[in-house]
């Protein structure tokens, strides 16, 4: 079970300020009838499956729970589905495999679909796919996860995932397989720092699945641009700070003028403290992914995570330019609660339920209140290639499960985070570039 928290954080990536509400309300004339398992007349059942009560890391995903509550929240407050109100019932996976599995098959009794998944160790997707709708037909249950750790979930035909994986899934059995990988930030620190930048790449150890997963992904993959790694740590998510000492030896040995943590926020934090310790005083790139886009790593890093870089693929919600640039940035903090949306998963989460929105407007235009069937929510979520939840995320190829090229650049300065690049505020840099493709030969080995 060690291996949980390395798991996790693999997971682990234009303004729309008019005209929201009706959006959200989107429906037809036609009076609503029950017409789907979890949609009756009044209302559309969601399952939220995500591990939080449980002992090896109390409150895993509640900001997962938290997001889909908010959206529903948030799309009630604009007129519902469909004609229909949004409940949302949570279903505790409890980072147990039997739990997930249950959680599915208890998905499929009761709701319309699966929003905001976030389950470590849903292991198969037998429940989901062989789920039978209320016509009684092997249709499946749609699934718009966050946390998607294994390739049967991944590349799953009925699962949308709103962080898309790395893994290009009709390579999935190459020798070796395609990875898509989001590095905008590389060519930043080229740009700005110079072609030399090398140092210390900090992988988990406790999952060989999970340090596969950072290593292809823009994490581990942003040496392809612009940071050479010197050498790559392997390290236990339980490590305490003193085993983070070679690290800092290594860097100040080496001259390394870069580092990245790509695991939770902790490893970063531990990383950044132990490097004081040591006298580390030469690195110009403190690199992480969104995973450090928390107010724990100011809450307990402090003056030792001054200059952090961040990079997120959503509007940087803490800022409150950019919750003034873009309507649903503001009603994600609003609905979520402020306390609440910087908690790991909310942002995704509740974009999962924007893109439920999107697809049953859809459905709605097309066929009225009463085309709502899961069969017909598969295709609507397939169709979807041009995702950004109202200008709050850059712009995601749901249907074909395509990275983004759209990313922020924030940084830690005067203990806050600060956009970097692009600078004004509701905009991201989606140059085409920053997406690259590398060929790894990482299943089975």
């Amino acid at each position: 079970m060690r291996k949980l928290r390395w798991i996790v954080m693999t997971v682990v990536v234009a303004m729309a300020l008019a005209g929201l509400a009706t959006v959200a309300g989107a429906q037809s004339d036609e009076k609503p009838t029950a017409t789907e398992v979890g949609v009756t007349a009044k209302e559309i059942r969601l399952a939220v499956i995500a591990d939080v009560d449980n002992s090896f890391a109390p409150g895993l995903f509640q900001g997962s729970v938290d997001g889909v509550r908010g959206v529903a929240k948030y799309l009630n407050a604009t007129g519902g589905l469909a004609g229909r109100k949004v409940v949302v019932d949570f279903i505790d996976s409890r980072l147990s495999p039997d739990e997930a599995r249950s959680a599915m098959i208890s998905a499929c009794e009761e709701d319309f679909a699966m929003v905001g998944t976030s389950a470590v160790f849903l292991t198969t997707v037998e429940p989901q796919v062989n789920c039978v709708d209320k016509a009684g037909q092997t249709t499946g249950l749609p699934d718009i996860p966050f946390v998607t750790t294994e390739i049967v979930q991944q590349c799953s035909p009925i699962t949308f995932p709103i962080a898309p994986p790395q893994i290009i899934c009709s390579t999935r059995d190459e020798h070796p397989q395609t990875y898509q990988a989001s590095v905008g930030r590389g060519f930043y620190y080229e740009e700005k720092y110079g072609d030399d930048l090398h140092g210390a790449y900090v992988f988990g150890n406790d999952s060989k699945s999970a340090r596969n997963a950072s290593f292809s992904s823009g994490l581990g993959q942003v040496r392809e641009v612009c940071c050479e790694s010197d050498r790559d740590f392997d390290l236990s998510a339980l490590a305490t700070q003193a085993e983070y000492a070679p690290i800092a030896t290594e860097l100040k040995s080496n001259d390394g003028n870069y580092a990245q943590c790509t695991g939770p926020v902790d490893c970063t934090i531990k990383l950044r403290k132990e490097a004081k310790i040591q006298g580390v005083d030469g690195v110009e790139v403190w690199d992480c992914g969104t995973q450090c886009y928390d107010p724990t790593l100011i809450e307990e890093g402090g003056a030792d995570v001054e200059g952090q870089y961040a990079d997120v693929l959503y509007l940087p919600f803490l800022d409150a330019k950019d919750l003034k640039a873009n309507k649903m940035a503001a009603d994600f903090v609003k609905y979520t609660g402020k306390d609440n949306a910087g908690k790991l998963g909310a942002v995704y989460a509740w974009a999962a339920g924007i893109a439920l929105r999107d697809a049953v407007k859809t459905i709605v235009d097309e066929s009225g209140n009463n085309g709502l069937t899961r069969a017909a929510l598969l295709e609507a979520l397939g169709n979807i290639h041009e995702f950004d939840a109202d200008g709050m995320f850059g712009k995601i190829d749901l249907g074909g499960r395509k990275v983004t090229p759209c990313h922020v650049l924030t940084q830690v300065k005067d203990g806050k985070f600060v956009r970097v690049t692009p600078k004004k505020a509701g905009t991201f840099d989606c140059a085409a570039k920053n997406v690259i493709e590398t060929q790894l030969d990482l299943i089975g080995q």
